[in-house]
């Protein structure tokens, strides 16, 4: 191994006010209880399905220490505004995506700005109306939330080397995913990455949740998506 391999990756802290992420609106605004309310019939039918919904609930499981994915009350955190938010992205694996796998621990995925989120949030939309045959959509809503986000050791990839590139591989997830893993095992605070879907744009994957700190309600982002392709972004400052 050479040198320079072995001194790969940069290691640093970081000191990032005022990240962006965008989140679905069906997961950014009222509880999951209000959401079951309108399928229950009485108050005793709501608690049944208040309780059957938590028995597969990732964020309780975590909580309550039977994680799937191996997650306990220590990686979560509690006590703050929108912890709720903050614990989905690392309880709710979904299908994997670039630094985590599926089933396992996720990672808040932010950027430095919203128009980098737009990019990103829109290729992975367009992406799955691909899978689903649908080329339009009309003013999918995404919630921006602020974070700031300081620590210590997280790997920067900017450096344009081969390493740092099978990370940030645009078709395929895998050298990040193994990267991710790496980067756990080490204790790592996260990852700082150019963006893949917009230029000149960085991203942050924060693989501890303690490091998701004042996080705060942003605008609500309306995006139209017309023959697999965004033609049109409305931006709500509500």
């Amino acid at each position: 191994m050479s040198a320079a391999a072995a001194s790969w990756p940069r290691l640093a802290t970081v000191a990032f006010d005022d990240t962006c992420r965008l989140i679905p609106g069906q997961y950014a605004g009222a509880e999951p209880e209000h959401a079951l309310g309108a399928l229950a019939d009485d108050d005793d039918d709501l608690q049944q399905l208040i309780q059957l919904a938590a028995a597969t609930n990732s964020r309780l499981q975590a909580q309550e220490e039977r994680h799937p994915g191996g997650l306990g009350r220590a990686d979560v955190v509690f006590g703050i505004p929108f912890s709720k938010i903050i614990n989905a992205a690392f309880t709710y694996p979904g299908q994997g995506a670039r630094f985590h796998v599926a089933g396992g621990r996720g990672a808040w995925y932010c950027a430095i700005d919203a128009a980098t989120c737009v990019d990103e949030v829109a290729h992975h939309r367009i992406q799955h109306l691909r899978e689903t045959a649908a080329a339009d959509e009309d003013a999918i809503a995404y919630r921006l939330f602020h974070a700031d986000i300081h620590g210590q050791d997280f790997a920067w990839l900017d450096d344009g080397g081969p390493d740092s590139a099978s990370c940030l591989d645009h078709a395929s997830y895998a050298g990040g995913q193994r990267f991710g893993a790496r980067m756990r095992e080490l204790g790592g605070g996260g990852i700082v990455y150019p963006s893949v879907r917009h230029p000149d744009g960085t991203c942050v994957a924060v693989l501890q949740p303690a490091l998701v700190a004042n996080v705060r309600r942003g605008a609500l982002y309306l995006l139209t998506v017309a023959d697999f392709t965004v033609t049109r972004v409305v931006r709500i400052d509500d």
